[in-house]
């Protein structure tokens, strides 16, 4: 053997002094190769490396191996390795024991001739028929050293089959850059079962389709790193989206090999020493005051990690059923997290009945899984489920995760269709008993929604009783949902039970501390080795907030509120629990503590107290900038009530009073007694209530009381047309216990007069005046003469199109908007004298809003006119008058919608109703004018007096509620006006006497007599009526006009428009007229 080497050594020596040579190998080049190749005997029976270029191609049909590594050598493919309808059959076999390395750069396909059956466009059957094919396959007992790369495509159809199997340990790196694709039942995408000495890398693809099928399983140790920088997916089912059509969802899941539940998309049953990371883009936050600033880095050598799942099996599963696991660190400091995930992992269970889980630390036996460091969360984690559980992360028991430190987002839904009858819960993160997790912080978003009439939301359920430090400068939030029902097109929300759970903590008995803080700076790590973009974006600093129960277990729980807002119950249990609220933050909900709190301390906060119990404190502090609310229910008597050992009150703090129900008189609550009390100036703090309302604060012996009462008209600064309407507005809030909760959680005057305003009955100034402005221009059309000269004689038949828009501001009354809209049809005969008679026939539509009105609100009437004229020209003088009347209906469509004070995205209340009545008109016009030509120049001094007259019956809401609806009494209007001006014009006429007149005319409106009728409601729930009197604007106008008219001695045409303004009201309008002589 020392012979040989030596020979070959001096025989390669000459070569070598004139270059460099290529690596012998077997090449493969041919499509047609039908027999398989192994290294050992590659050339002409001895060992050598293998090529398959890309023109190569091997297609076998029998079983067994393509190429086979069997002897220290190489093996690249870069064609095609294939074979059909062939069960055991392997793209390329490793025999342990061997050094080189193995390459696949080409097509890996193992495929069959099968098709699954199709009925009514429905696929259904078995995945596959065939059996054991395997992409690549590392096997035996010894070791292999070299690496094995994937960087083409393994395609397999077939059942037990694999993309990569490494069966005996590899000394090197395993690295998948290509795609893996199997379609089969009980197959896995790469499994390792002998151990990796080196790291492991998914930055390809990885897609398996099949009963009980993975996508990467661990099974075996992992010296280095497991690095998922592409995607991994794992389905049971054929389809792998919900249909949304309910008959084609019918039709999927009516057979069950469609519902066929898969694998795991990655399982990690073994140790990996240098953890398992997601990789994706890093971010570093920087947070100045309200200015939060991210500089995101990506980088080109590595992707967006993801792994998902379709399916009830977890999408990334680390733990095993029979052996402890640990994964360690994958770095140090910023990195010191044995699972640090910047991509995303998802979970569906698509179909009905089927759960969901994201990620699963530590599998069903108990044994340990130890997460070194715990885990980083910069990506995000998301889980849905329709009619079962969802779960975002869980913690089983063994599993020992030192911390959850969450960057990015945490997610889970639970949907279930309303009367389904199902009972599930949504959750973010559940620690099993028996499970390990010391601490949780969240700078991101922990969002979970539960969909359903039963079922709870729980962000946070710790069962293990060993989380015991929670920090929070992020957003945490819970919510129950109730589904909605559609019958014979209406739709209706139905009542959810369940509840909405920030953190369970109740298994906990030595005490937890749990603190919401300001946003603070933070930053990403493990960098790629190549920048390709930094990306920089400023937005406003997040407010932090929880929204849902804070359950507490019986140790001391210390629970701090120093930024942003909590919403939902506060629930201690035994023990010596202390309540801090400082920073300009708020806590809002129950606040429960069976044996008493140790200490409540508002700093530069509010507490707001939702249940009526009597709540013992040992220690009480309210600072300077603090706020106490109190609840009180005058309906059952209760509120709110603290007994305290000690009891300081600064000067300035505030105690104010939320109301569940009406108050209808005067009472004073008793806010707390103490064994000793220190107060301020308590006379000077401001007391709050319901702008509805007015507190007062005092000190009296040892207790501090609250007195409250109705504030006043004068007190609210009504109007006087509010003023009125202000006692029989409170008696309707009695008869409507939903629109009196939206006016209880008004605390500011715009607030409240938000509401109040939608409670007044529209007056019908706007539509009268409009009406009016209406019948001004149809008398302003009579007037004009059909052509430019003193020839009278023929006929003529005319129509008009006029428009009005009457804006009136508030006042002593609400102002309003009111659009008209009329068709006016003409018919006069002119005499040779230069006299004319004429009929008009009109329809006139109007559409009123007042100032107050929301979306859906209006008064909208209908009418026709009908009239008669008359019209003499004298030489420059022009005389007309004129009159009609007629009659029509009005349609009235009142809404109330409140804020949306629970910030759920609708209006916490909507109430809407509906009313018809009819009216009747009446009009006159006469004026006298006098043009006097300048050439073609001409000026026209004109006066005019109009008159209009509308009658409204008694009009009787419905639909609304006793509380809302009102009946409202007959009134008219009436207005007779004077109105002076010149027009200043210009005629131009050619030789066939076709002539066009532009003009503009100034002038002045002065209402004259008339009146504006009362409006006199009621409510329909009973009570006294009210009496709005509006103001009759008899203030002067100025009017400016402008006009174009044309015309031929068989024809004419004219635009007018113009606007008239007082001081609280502005006209505008605009016709278009045309004429034909005959």
């Amino acid at each position: 053997m020392k012979r040989l080497t030596l020979i070959a050594t001096v025989a390669t020596a000459p070569l070598l002094a004139i270059g460099p040579v290529a690596h012998a190998e077997k090449t493969i080049t041919s499509d047609s190769r039908t027999t398989p190749v192994a290294t050992s005997t590659a050339s002409d029976g001895t060992a050598d490396d293998v090529k398959i270029t890309t023109a190569g191609a091997i297609t076998l049909s029998t079983s067994g191996a393509i190429v086979t590594l069997d002897s220290s050598n190489t093996v690249t493919n870069n064609g095609t390795l294939s074979s059909e309808d062939v069960s055991d059959s392997i793209g390329i076999l490793v025999l342990g024991g061997n050094t080189g390395t193995v390459t696949n750069d080409g097509t890996i396909s193992l495929t069959e001739d099968y098709s699954a059956t199709t009925t009514s466009s429905i696929v259904h059957g078995a995945f596959a028929e065939g059996s054991g094919r395997y992409g690549i396959y590392l096997k035996g007992t010894d070791a292999f050293t070299g690496d094995v790369t994937n960087s083409g495509t393994i395609t397999i159809e077939g059942n037990d089959s694999y993309g990569i199997l490494l069966e005996s340990p590899l000394i090197g790196n395993l690295i998948n850059s290509g795609s893996i694709s199997i379609v089969g039942d009980d197959s896995t995408g790469i499994k390792i079962s002998g151990g990796v000495t080196g790291n492991v890398t998914q930055s390809g693809s990885i897609s398996v389709q099949g009963e009980n099928s993975v996508g990467l399983s661990v099974d075996s140790a992992v010296s280095g790193t497991l690095s998922i920088e592409g995607s991994v997916n794992a389905t049971g089912y054929r389809y792998t989206s919900r249909a949304s059509a309910t008959s084609t969802l019918a039709k999927i899941t009516s057979y069950a090999d469609n519902l066929l539940q898969g694998g795991s998309a990655v399982v990690v049953s073994s140790d990996v020493a240098g953890g398992i990371i997601l990789t994706g883009s890093d971010s570093t936050i920087t947070v100045d005051g309200t200015t939060t600033t991210t500089v995101t880095t990506s980088y080109s050598s590595t992707g967006t990690g993801s792994i998902s799942v379709q399916g009830e099996a977890p999408a990334l599963l680390i733990g095993s059923d029979t052996q402890d696991v640990t994964i360690g660190a994958v770095g140090t400091d910023a990195d010191a997290y044995a699972l640090i995930i910047k991509g995303s992992i998802s979970a569906a269970g698509v179909y009905d009945g089927v759960t969901s889980t994201a990620l699963q630390i530590g599998g069903d036996a108990g044994y340990t899984t130890t997460l070194t460091g715990g885990i980083r969360l910069d990506g995000s984690i998301t889980s849905s489920s329709y009619e079962a559980d969802s779960t975002a992360i869980h913690l089983k028991s063994g599993a020992d995760v030192a911390t959850l430190f969450n960057r990015g987002s945490i997610s889970a839904s639970s949907y279930s269709y309303a009367e389904s009858g199902t009972t599930a819960t949504a959750y973010g993160l559940v620690v099993d008993s028996g499970a390990t997790l010391s601490s949780l912080n969240n700078t991101g978003t922990i969002a979970v929604t539960r969909t359903g009439e039963s079922g709870d939301a729980v962000a946070v359920l710790d069962e293990s009783g060993t989380l015991t430090s929670i920090t929070n400068s992020g957003h945490i939030y819970a919510a129950v949902v109730a589904p909605t029902v559609t019958t014979a097109g209406d739709t209706v929300t139905t009542t959810a039970t369940g509840s909405a759970i920030a953190f369970d903590l109740t298994a906990n008995t030595t005490g937890v501390t749990l603190t919401q803080t300001a946003a603070t700076s933070n930053s990403g790590s493990v960098a790629g080795t190549t920048s390709v973009t930094l990306t920089t974006s400023t937005a406003t600093t997040i407010t932090p907030y929880i929204y849902g129960d804070v359950l507490f277990g019986s140790g001391d729980d210390t629970l701090n509120i120093y930024a942003g807002y909590l919403i939902g119950a506060m629930s201690f249990g035994e023990g010596d629990d202390v309540l801090n609220i400082d920073g300009g933050a708020t806590a809002y909900g129950d606040l429960i503590d069976p044996d008493g709190l140790g200490s409540l301390t508002i700093g530069d906060g509010r507490l707001t107290v939702t249940n009526t119990d009597t709540i013992a404190v040992k220690s009480l502090n309210l600072g300077s900038e603090s706020e106490l609310y109190i609840t009180a229910n005058p309906t059952t008597g209760e509120n709110t009530s603290f007994t305290v050992g000690t009891a300081t009150i600064a000067s300035g703090a505030t105690i104010g009073v939320r109301l569940t129900s009406l108050l209808t008189e005067p009472t004073t609550y008793t806010v707390l007694t103490a064994d000793t009390l220190t107060a301020g100036t308590l006379a000077s703090s401001v007391s709050q209530a319901p702008y509805l309302y007015v507190a007062s604060a005092y000190a009296e012996d040892n207790s501090v009381y609250l007195d409250v009462r109705r504030r006043t008209a004068a007190e609210a600064g009504m109007s006087s047309g509010q003023a009125s309407a202000y006692d029989a507005v409170f008696g309707a809030l009695g008869a409507d216990s939903t629109i009196a909760d939206a006016f209880l959680v008004q605390y500011t005057r715009d607030g409240f007069y938000n509401l109040y305003n939608q409670m007044l009955p529209d007056t019908g100034v706007g539509a009268f005046r409009a009406l009016t402005s209406i019948n001004q221009q149809i008398g302003e059309a009579t007037a004009d003469r059909p052509d430019a000269g003193d020839r009278y004689g023929p006929d003529s038949v005319w129509v008009q199109e006029v428009n009005a828009l009457v804006r009136i501001d508030d006042g002593d009354t609400l102002g309003s908007d009111t659009y008209a809209v009329g068709f006016v049809a003409g018919y006069e005969a002119m005499g040779d004298a230069g006299g004319a008679l004429g009929v008009t026939l009109s329809l006139v539509n109007l559409q009123s809003k007042d100032t107050a009105a929301k979306v859906g609100e209006q008064n909208s009437g209908m009418f026709g006119q009908t009239g008669v004229y008359w019209r003499r020209s004298v030489g420059g003088w022009r005389f007309n008058l004129g009159g009609g009347g007629g009659g029509g209906r009005f349609k009235g469509r009142r809404v109330f919608i409140s804020e949306d004070v629970d910030e759920d995205g609708d209006a916490d209340v909507y109430v809407k109703n509906r009313s018809a009545w009819y009216g009747l008109t009446g009009y006159a016009f006469g004026g006298v004018a006098y043009r006097q030509d300048f050439g073609k120049a001409y000026l026209r001094p004109e006066a005019r007096m109009d008159y209009t007259y509308l009658y409204e019956s008694k009009q009787e809401q419905y639909g609304g509620g006793d509380g809302f609806d009102q009946v409202i009494q007959a009134r008219s209007f009436s207005n007779l006006s004077a109105n002076l001006g010149v027009a200043y014009g210009k005629r131009y006429e050619n030789a066939d006497g076709v002539w066009f007149e532009p003009e503009v005319r100034v002038g002045y409106r002065q209402t004259v007599a008339g009146d504006i009728g009362e409006t006199v409601a009621a409510f329909t729930g009973g009570g006294s009526s009210f009496t709005i009197s509006s103001i009759d604007n008899r203030q002067g106008a100025l009017t400016l006009d402008f006009g174009v008219k044309a015309g031929s001695a068989l024809s004419y045409f004219a635009v007018k428009g113009g606007v008239e303004a007082t001081r609280h009201q502005k006209a505008y309008k605009l016709s278009f007229s045309g004429r034909a002589m005959f």
